[in-house]
């Protein structure tokens, strides 16, 4: 097998390394006969893992440097009126599942053990653009910021203790201040179980809204 570029067990030294995708498109990276793998949003990290981090991708559940303990996520940035660039939308973790999550606390669930270091990717969105050719801007190494550790923390309670209280159904992101639940997948999508109810509740992620 071939050396890797980069230390897989350091995410400072990964970090270092996704430095040299700034500026740059996955074109560039890609072979003249690459076929791109399935068209929902996580393909392009599927992408970035593939053709610049030369990762096999894979379905496990835990961080995708699992060496290193972090998580990879490629995030979507706009211009504003001014040019500006702005985030362009809430930062998705991980699918709760109903079912399981109420048996976890905090600091050994699966959120928080996938997500509490994250290697954050940010590209210029462009409609309709080929994902290959979206420019990297910005590569960051993100912790839960200590300060805001609590209200994550809090948040987290407020989401799971409405599963417990049966009312997965009645989950929205205008329960909590900085971890959300979000809708998650297409509006014909089977609704799913929840512990505690015969009621149904739609698909939910974990989210996080980051400031622009």
């Amino acid at each position: 097998m071939e050396k890797l570029p980069y230390d897989k067990t350091s995410a400072e030294s990964i970090w270092q390394y996704s430095a040299g995708l700034l500026g740059h498109t996955l074109r560039e990276f890609a072979p003249v006969d690459y076929i791109k793998k399935g068209g929902g949003k996580g393909s392009l990290g599927q992408m970035v893992e593939e053709l610049y981090f030369m990762m096999e991708n894979n379905s496990r559940p835990e961080a995708d440097f699992t060496e290193a303990g972090m998580e990879l996520k490629c995030t979507p940035l706009k211009k504003g009126n001014k040019e500006q660039l702005l985030i362009k939308e809430r930062l998705v973790c991980n699918m709760i599942n109903y079912m399981e999550v109420v048996n976890e606390d905090f600091e050994h669930s699966h959120f928080y053990l996938k997500c509490q270091l994250m290697l954050l990717l940010f590209y210029l969105h462009i409609q309709g653009a080929d994902k290959l050719d979206l420019e990297f801007l910005i590569s960051i190494l993100w912790r839960f910021p200590e300060k805001d550790l609590e209200i994550i923390r809090n948040d987290y309670e407020t989401i799971i203790n409405k599963i417990k209280a049966g009312k997965a159904h009645e989950l929205s992101e205008g329960d909590t201040l900085y971890l959300g639940a979000c809708r998650k997948g297409q509006k014909d999508d089977t609704p799913r179980d929840q512990p505690f109810s015969a009621e149904k509740a739609v698909g939910r992620a974990f989210s996080l809204k980051l400031a622009a």
